[in-house]
């Protein structure tokens, strides 16, 4: 294995100090071994589908680790994180920063070298937002953009838009009014789509758990990219465009958009989803955890919407309407459904 990609995957899988980190900020945005940092980026990109290592195999990378920072001893500024990631986020929050600190403010994969050097030469402060669960927040964007983010959401985003676009990375649920610079396309990099706009509103859902990712469009026009083939779909109003990473079937079809935003407001929509998809969404919403002790609801998709300010006993009422045999006890903050 090569030493750049040492570096890297150990920095993904553990917290080390913030004089370590700075070193390996300034290693990987030298100029030296861009193709090998690539690669290595490219490869730990691929394999962020499962993120539970073994920790006995990063000792060796470990050892050899700081002998080869060593070697970054130049007076390039070092580019701040805002806010520091924490230890029990997935590993896959941690690699989107450094696509963004590699590149131009545009992640990894389709930034343009000569804004990268842009970027290496102007010291950068990235915001990285986390919304917890049980929460949703609303922001304002450097450049007078609106977001509202759902619960256990991460964006990240730079203190100032310096380069030719506006890069943002969302981890999570968010709905964005971007304001309007036909100069300046603006582009919300999730881990299986690439949405890029110029000033519109829509929706995206990408939350690392879910079976399916979507970006559903209310206003103007939206270009969605799905990062595994680089296939590219306009979307028009009322459009949404799903991806399933584990099938990689795509599907863009007709709705009334505004139904997939309505969680801004405390609703809940869905449409034809598996039972257990609502389940992981309830526990976000709510901030409870819920425990299935059995499988016998496992292929059950339901169409149902919940109005705003729901109680979570309301909406087990309702759901055990539509499944007339389902059990559960609401305990504190846990639900147990039997």
């Amino acid at each position: 294995m090569s030493y750049i990609k040492q570096i890297i995957n150990y920095f993904f899988r553990h917290e080390i100090s913030g004089e370590l980190r700075q070193r390996v900020y300034r290693r990987l945005t030298s100029q030296a071994n861009d193709k090998e940092r690539d690669e290595a980026l490219k490869q730990i990109w691929k394999d962020l589908g499962d993120v539970t290592l073994q920790d006995t195999s990063w000792k060796e990378a470990y050892r050899r680790l700081r002998p080869v920072l060593q070697e970054s001893s130049d007076s390039r500024p070092a580019i701040r994180m805002q806010q520091p990631f924490r230890p029990w986020q997935l590993a896959a929050v941690w690699l989107l920063p450094f696509l963004m600190l590699c590149a131009s403010g545009y992640f990894y994969f389709f930034s343009p070298r000569t804004a990268e050097m842009e970027m290496i030469s102007t010291p950068i402060s990235y915001v990285q937002h986390s919304v917890a669960t049980g929460m949703r927040e609303k922001m304002v964007l450097p450049d007078g953009s609106r977001v509202w983010l759902n619960a256990g959401s991460i964006l990240i985003y730079p203190s100032t838009f310096m380069t030719s676009e506006r890069n943002v990375f969302l981890m999570g649920e968010g709905f964005f009014e971007v304001k309007k610079d036909s100069l300046h396309p603006f582009i919300v990099s999730t881990r299986y789509l690439n949405l890029q706009v110029l000033g519109t509103s829509f929706n995206v859902s990408a939350y690392p758990d879910a079976a399916k990712v979507t970006a559903t469009l209310e206003t103007g026009s939206l270009n969605v990219r799905v990062c595994p083939d680089s296939v590219s779909y306009v979307l028009e109003p009322d459009q949404q465009l799903a991806y399933i990473p584990a099938t990689h079937a795509i599907e863009r079809r007709q709705v009334r958009a505004s139904d997939y935003s309505e969680w801004r407001m405390g609703g809940l929509f869905f449409d034809n989803v598996a039972f257990e998809e609502i389940l992981r969404v309830l526990e976000r919403t709510y901030g409870v955890k819920i425990h299935i002790r059995t499988s016998a609801y496992h292929n059950q998709k339901i169409y149902v919407h919940f109005n705003k300010g729901e109680s979570l006993e309301n909406i087990f009422q309702i759901l055990k309407l539509v499944i007339p045999e389902l059990e559960y006890r609401i305990t504190d903050q846990a639900v147990y459904i039997e």
